[in-house]
């Protein structure tokens, strides 16, 4: 299989700086499926992709938000292990880093 057939295209990038979060990305992965608003984010030297989540909603649909007032969310995606939520991560960011070199600076 060839590089271009493995490698993840980050099909969109919204930068929206706030705190960790450098901006949403439209990710196409190598079986094709494409993942909308994942969110970017740096600290440091570090700089990970997280798939969408949705506020957590209470039985009146109204927003949850923890001790610190902070809006609480629930994941959209999941991944049955570390792993394999590393390596996904890890292909959004190289394919970040080739379509929109300056977004983590």
């Amino acid at each position: 299989m060839s590089a271009a057939a493995t490698a993840f295209i980050v099909e969109e990038f919204t930068p929206v700086v706030r705190s960790t979060l450098r901006g949403f990305a439209r990710v196409r992965m190598p079986s094709g499926m494409i993942f909308h608003d994942v969110a970017i984010h740096a600290k440091g030297d570090a700089a990970w992709a997280s798939p969408a989540s949705k506020p957590m909603l209470d039985r009146n649909s109204v927003a949850v938000r923890d001790g610190e007032d902070k809006i609480r969310y629930v994941p959209l995606v999941t991944f049955a292990s570390r792993e394999l939520r590393d390596r996904f991560s890890e292909g959004v960011i190289e394919a970040l880093r080739q379509s929109h070199p300056a977004a983590l600076s």
